[in-house]
């Protein structure tokens, strides 16, 4: 598995008798359509909900995260403000991406 935003390997959760380690995080996200479901009362609002008909696994590897302008493209996408599938690619500061992850 890799981070979405700087292509670094990223490993499993290391679990030890003290804590744990996370090396990543995951946004569950993807291309999604309005569904609507018609009540059978007449009498009662049709229903509607978004059904995910491309999902996508975001990964984003600890450094990355912690970045604010990864971290405000997750929480827009996660709060329904601007999918990241739609935006622009983040930007490296640095002359090698992966140089930027580990430390």
């Amino acid at each position: 598995m890799q981070c979405s935003h700087c292509g670094r390997e990223v490993s499993e959760t290391r679990h030890t008798q003290k804590g744990y380690r996370l090396d990543y995080y995951v946004l569950h996200t993807g291309h999604a359509e309005r569904v609507f479901i018609k009540n059978p009362k007449d009498d009662l609002v049709t229903l509607h909900y978004l059904k995910l008909s491309q999902p996508v696994d975001i990964l984003s590897c600890a450094q990355c995260y912690e970045r604010p302008e990864i971290r405000k493209r997750l929480d827009d996408d996660f709060d329904g403000l601007r999918s990241i599938l739609d935006a622009e690619p983040v930007k490296n500061r640095g002359e090698n991406q992966l140089e930027n992850c580990h430390g």
